[in-house]
C-alpha cells in the first residue's frame, strides 16, 4: 500500500471487455480500455468545447472480472477506482511508448447516465455470477450461509414477498428515459 498512487475516473468503456482465466489457477481477469473527453467553457464564445480525449487500461481480477464479465459492454458510462501503474515499453515500431494501467478495486455503472439493476452474487455457493440463479441466494430457498458466514440483514419494505413493490417505479418514466439515452451517443 506505500508508495501507490490510487485514482477515480469517469469514462466510457471504449473496448468490448475481454474475460479470460489466467494462470494454472484459472484466476479470471477482465481487460478493456475506458475512454474520457474533458471538457471546458470556452470564454470567447461561452461554449462548451471538448478537450483532450485520454485511454487507459483497466485490469479486474478475481470477482469483480466474474462480475463484470456478466454485465458490462462496449459504450457503458463506468465509475473506475483502482491503482495507477505507468510504464514505459518499446512498440513494435521500436519507438519508446507509455501506457497507462489501472487495477482496478472498484468498477461500476455511473447512475448520472443512466439506470441499473443489482443482483447481488452470493460467493458461498461456489458458482460464478453467470450460473448463480435467483434461487442460489440465501433466503430465496437456496443455499444457507454456514455458521462462519454472515446472512444478509433482511431489508425492509417492497421486495418479492411484497406485493405493494409492484408500482415502485414509473415505467413511463423509466421508458421516457431509456429513449433519451438512445438518442445521445457516446463520444467513440
Amino acid at each position: 500500500m506505500y508508495n501507490e498512487a490510487h485514482v477515480s475516473l469517469v469514462g466510457f468503456v471504449a473496448s468490448e471487455p475481454n474475460y479470460l482465466k489466467v494462470g494454472e489457477s484459472q484466476t479470471p481477469k477482465l481487460t478493456m480500455r475506458v475512454s474520457w473527453t474533458t471538457r471546458y467553457r470556452d470564454s470567447a464564445t461561452g461554449e462548451w468545447v471538448d478537450g483532450n480525449r485520454s485511454f487507459v487500461n483497466v485490469i479486474c481480477w478475481r470477482q469483480l472480472a466474474e462480475n463484470l464479465s456478466t454485465c458490462l459492454r462496449r459504450g457503458d458510462p463506468v465509475l473506475v477506482r483502482g491503482r495507477l501503474d505507468v510504464r514505459s515499453f518499446t512498440g513494435r515500431d521500436g519507438q519508446r511508448k507509455t501506457a497507462v494501467d489501472v487495477e482496478a478495486s472498484a468498477l461500476g455503472p455511473d447512475l448520472n447516465r443512466g439506470v441499473a439493476g443489482f443482483r447481488r452474487v452470493w460467493p458461498p455457493s461456489g458458482k460464478t455470477a453467470e450460473q448463480q440463479a435467483p434461487a442460489d441466494r440465501p433466503g430465496d430457498g437456496g443455499d444457507v450461509p454456514a455458521d462462519d458466514e454472515a446472512a444478509p440483514a433482511a431489508v425492509p419494505g417492497p421486495g418479492p414477498e411484497d406485493p405493494a413493490g409492484e408500482d415502485m417505479f414509473d415505467d413511463s418514466a423509466i421508458e421516457a428515459l431509456a429513449q433519451e439515452t438512445d438518442s445521445v451517443t457516446a463520444p467513440f
